[in-house]
């Protein structure tokens, strides 16, 4: 039996080996995973169950928001199918090149939920931009007040990582915008694509699947204007974003205070994640592997000992992305019998 060897294989195992390296080299290198394991009765496990319980905090507020305004629509939502939701999304962003597998599994989700498309992709592009604007604004807001602080202590490759990461980022806003807001360069960019792909045979049936997607844009339009009226709820989603956020970028504090360290400020080393998390936003790896470690490892080096940086590293990995993927994992398969028998009555 032939196997069929295409670029999306080889991409696929480019990034397995990539991983497999950077796995291997913090497990056999000195004071790697060997030596995490071998001092784990030394941490401070009061410092690792706050660790804990913030990246937990962060997938709670992830799945209100979902619910938030997956309601806001109009549409009968509960909270029990949002973190539903909100955990496929999880599974399938950590395991997928740029997290892209993500949303369209959470629009598939919702789908089977009773949500239909247009309401579901709204009320997760709504998400998606308020995200990408607070992270955005958040990550300039660490440029300018704690850019001084890691110039000439962290090497110019991280640095140039960040920034690109922040352009990135904001250039992704602006496109947001545009099809968030402008309905008639957005109906033209969608008709120039199809056309694109019709010619190109990758689809048939081009201006039927225009005329499906234009209308699933009419909800899509309709319900960003709505939002954007309803003024307290925009600064309700925006200010728990901030919120998840800090969450998230305050992880690597409460790890560096379970080493029994001390000195570092909190808010020193949550403008590090920002810029850890601008790095390796746009690398198009699952989990932006190879990129995540290193960027923690050259920002995070002036907090942590020689001694405890590459098991801090893992540390911070494994809990904030192995132990996503293993709490996630079991709803990733929600999409049962059980599920199908549901929908149909």
């Amino acid at each position: 039996m032939k196997i069929k060897v295409n670029k999306k294989m080889i991409f696929n195992i480019l990034v397995i080996l990539l991983s497999a390296i950077f796995l291997v080299y913090f497990c056999i290198s000195e004071n790697g995973l060997f030596d995490l394991v071998k001092n784990a009765m030394e941490f401070n496990k009061i410092w690792l169950s706050i660790a804990l319980f913030f990246q937990f905090l962060n997938i709670f507020i992830d799945a209100y928001l979902i619910y938030r305004l997956t309601f806001s629509t109009g549409k009968i939502y509960s909270f029990k199918d949002a973190f539903k939701t909100s955990m496929v999304g999880q599974f399938f962003s950590a395991i997928t090149p740029g997290a892209s597998g993500g949303q369209p599994m959470q629009i598939y989700s919702m789908k089977k939920q009773g949500i239909d498309a247009g309401h579901s992709t709204s009320a997760l592009v709504q998400k998606f931009l308020v995200y990408q604007t607070s992270i955005t604004v958040y990550g300039a807001v660490s440029i300018l007040l704690k850019k001084r602080m890691f110039l000439g202590q962290v090497s110019p490759l991280a640095h140039w990582l960040s920034s690109f990461g922040f352009i990135s980022q904001s250039l992704v806003i602006i496109l947001l915008f545009l099809f968030s807001f402008n309905r008639s360069v957005t109906y033209r960019i969608i008709r120039t694509v199809f056309v694109w792909l019709s010619k190109l045979k990758l689809i048939k049936n081009a201006d039927e699947k225009i005329i499906d997607v234009e209308t699933q844009l009419n909800y899509f339009h309709a319900n960003n204007m709505q939002l954007y009226k309803n003024r307290k709820l925009v600064i309700e989603v925006y200010i728990l974003t901030v919120f998840q956020l800090t969450c998230m970028f305050v992880v690597p504090y409460f790890i560096y205070r379970s080493f029994n360290l001390y000195g570092a400020k909190m808010s020193d080393m949550v403008a590090a994640q920002s810029f850890v998390t601008m790095a390796s936003s746009f690398i198009p790896l699952p989990g932006g592997s190879g990129a995540a470690e290193g960027s923690f490892f050259a920002f995070f080096s002036m907090f942590f000992t020689e001694s405890t940086i590459k098991s801090a590293v893992l540390l911070w990995r494994v809990m904030t992305y192995f132990l996503t993927i293993l709490v996630s994992a079991p709803f990733s398969g929600i999409y049962s019998k059980k599920s199908e028998k549901n929908q149909k009555k």
